[in-house]
């Protein structure tokens, strides 16, 4: 938890995509710490449309009584769920809503736990990791962004991968017309 808040403290402010976006994210920060259950590891102040680094650590315990802290945050948020047992890791596996991605950070020996949790996680997520941080996203044969609710299936609702072109692609017909008319990529 150290290293991760060492790393992150020294992240810089980020420009979100919209005043709106970092103005939810700001809000959903506030909301954490001003909940029951979680400790503050690492936050910082969000500014118009600027966000940095936040990371919350809780209780396996607390997370499973509290659905609201399962709730996503869009933007550099993370909260650390501490778990007592394998059988409650599950819990908290089983308790998961639709993800984008899920991250087992292990160790060799974590192999055992990390099988059984693979069922449970490649249902909640459309892309599972190991012992990384999720990339960012493009327009790229290897990437998918979706997973089961609430996040997409559809690739008409896809902003990554190569189908996220069908998404903003608007066919237009070109006609009898002279050559001079056509865009560049035409002639």
């Amino acid at each position: 938890m150290e290293a991760a808040r060492a790393a992150l403290a020294a992240v810089g402010v980020q420009a979100m995509l919209t005043s709106a976006i970092a103005e939810a994210f700001a809000r959903g920060r506030d909301r954490l710490a001003a909940g029951g259950g979680v400790r503050e590891v690492l936050t910082s102040v969000c500014n118009r449309r600027g966000a940095a680094p936040c990371v919350f650590v809780t209780t396996g315990a607390e997370w499973l009584a509290n659905a609201e802290l399962g709730e996503e945050v869009f933007g550099p948020l993370g909260i650390v769920v501490l778990v007592r047992d394998g059988e409650e890791r599950l819990a908290v596996a089983r308790a998961l809503q639709g993800q984008l991605t899920c991250t087992l950070q292990m160790d060799e020996e974590d192999t055992a736990e990390a099988q059984a949790l693979m069922p449970i996680l490649e249902r909640k997520a459309g892309r599972v990791l190991a012992n990384g941080f999720p990339t960012g996203v493009e327009v790229a044969d290897a990437m998918v962004h979706g997973g089961p609710y609430p996040a997409s299936t559809n690739f008409g609702h896809t902003s990554v991968g190569t189908l996220a072109i069908r998404r903003w692609l608007r066919p237009v017909c070109y006609q009898n017309l002279p050559e001079s008319l056509l865009p560049g990529d035409l002639r």
